[in-house]
């Protein structure tokens, strides 16, 4: 088990005074069964008059700010403690069809999938950053495509593939 502090700071200035719309916060972690959170501390400035916590669809802790008036700096300061509980990689099985890449996924699972497979936010700058994972020796061009557009082109199949 190791115990581990972290502290993020993000610091917004403005050269001239701003008036705030609301800010949804992401820094608190999320607890799993070898993560646990010890404690937590969120610090805003300018302080918010409204904050309020909820959860997204998956699960996320949200904080919601509202803020009247206006700054020149919006400053974000969160502090957690946690406990990470080391734990050996599971084995997961794999289908025989998806051991090669790229691979077809069944007509069965490719409904529930297809929504996640798409490519919803495209942008060079993460297709750049991306393609640092993938083998230059690639022949078929399948892989680069893949990560590049988020999907194959419609002459190389019907885009069901992993």
């Amino acid at each position: 088990m190791s115990v581990l502090a972290v502290h993020h700071s993000t610091v917004y200035r403005y050269r001239d005074p701003v008036q705030l719309g609301e800010h949804r916060i992401m820094f608190r972690p999320r607890e799993s069964y070898d993560l646990r959170l010890i404690q937590t501390n969120l610090v805003i400035t300018p302080e918010p008059t409204q904050l309020r916590w909820l959860h997204d669809p998956f699960d996320n802790s949200v904080a919601v700010a509202t803020f009247q008036g206006t700054t020149s700096e919006l400053r974000f300061e969160s502090m957690s403690t946690l406990e990470h509980f080391e734990t050996s990689l599971p084995e997961y099985p794999i289908e025989a069809y998806a051991r090669t890449y790229p691979f077809r996924y069944s007509d069965e699972d490719f409904p529930n999938l297809e929504r996640a497979l798409a490519h919803h936010y495209p942008s060079a700058s993460v297709s750049q950053w991306a393609l640092q994972f993938l083998d230059p020796s690639d022949t078929t061009g399948h892989g680069r495509q893949r990560c590049v557009s988020g999907r194959f082109p419609r002459s190389e199949g019907d885009g069901r593939r992993g």
